[in-house]
Formats: structure tokens, sequence, C-alpha cells
């Protein structure tokens, strides 16, 4: 098999998203709808690109919980983390919509969408330990726009957390 240069794969994207350069903020988002996950999927490096997926638990620095047709996030928390002996964890920076509360069929037709985003200190989330009495230091409702939500939410971890 002859080596390939660099220059034959001029669009290629590192496998792990938060192994860009780009990367200087990192989120972990809960309770997304396949419409949110579609728009961060294809439309959040173009838009922003130093804000991507946190690869591990202590490099979160934004936690970011959507809410659909339920206007508080208690029933949306972030999802525990487990460890095995060798260090491997579950962590997932992107987890969809409990389709036990609500049917994935139904994800994206939601009268209102809500958001919260709270900014963490790097190294100090623990999943396990959010309260869902946290005060988030961003929330906005919008009507019938799933991705309109995310996008506020991006666009205020851009202004790099500070109310506008």
């Amino acid at each position: 098999m002859a080596a390939t240069e660099p220059d034959e794969y001029p669009d290629y994207q590192p496998e792990n998203a938060s192994a860009d350069p780009a990367c200087q903020l990192f989120f972990s988002a809960y309770g997304l709808s396949p419409a949110q996950a579609k728009w961060i999927a294809q439309n959040r490096k173009k838009q922003f690109s130093s804000i991507c997926p946190a690869p591990e638990v202590s490099k979160v620095d934004f936690v970011i919980i959507f809410t659909h047709d339920v206007d508080f996030f208690g029933s949306t928390l972030p999802s525990v983390v487990h460890t095995d002996h060798n260090g491997f964890s579950d962590f997932s920076p992107m987890t969809m919509i409990d389709t036990a509360l609500v049917p994935m069929s139904e994800a994206d037709k939601s009268r209102r969408e809500y958001v919260w985003v709270f900014k963490m200190q790097r190294g100090n989330f623990d999943p396990a330990k959010f309260s869902p009495r946290r005060r988030p230091q961003f929330a906005k409702t919008e009507s019938h726009a799933p991705t309109r939500t995310v996008e506020e939410a991006f666009r205020y971890i851009e202004s790099g957390g500070t109310n506008r």
C-alpha cells in the first residue's frame, strides 16, 4: 500500500471533534432532540468552531440542558459517569432526549423549547453532584424552534459566558 501525501485529504477532520486545535471551550449537552443534535453536527464547526464537545468530563466548561414543553430541567440532569478500573469512562458530551419521557417521533414537535446553560470551572464538573436547583447563567425559551435554542446557547458560550 502506497503512502499517502497529506494534501490528498484536504477535508480531513480529526476523528474526535474535540481534538481540533480551534477548540477552546468545551461543552456537554443533555436532552438533545434529533433536530438539535443534527444542527450541532452540521453547523457547530462552521459557526462556532472554538466551541466543541468535551473529550472528557474534566474538560467541561459549559453544561447545556434542553427540555421540550417542560419549563424546568430537573428531569434532564447530567448522566452519572462510570469509570472502570482501567480509567475508561462512559462519559458522552452529547446525550439525546430521554425517550421514556418523550417518544423520539415527538421530540422535534414541541411547542416550546427551553435551554439552560451553566458555566463550570474546568475540572470541577461532576455530573453525579449536579443539582436540579442549580442556577443557570443563561436561560432561553423559544416557540417551535428547537435549533434556535442551540444557536442561542452557543452565542452565549461564544460571548465568554457573560450576559449581554
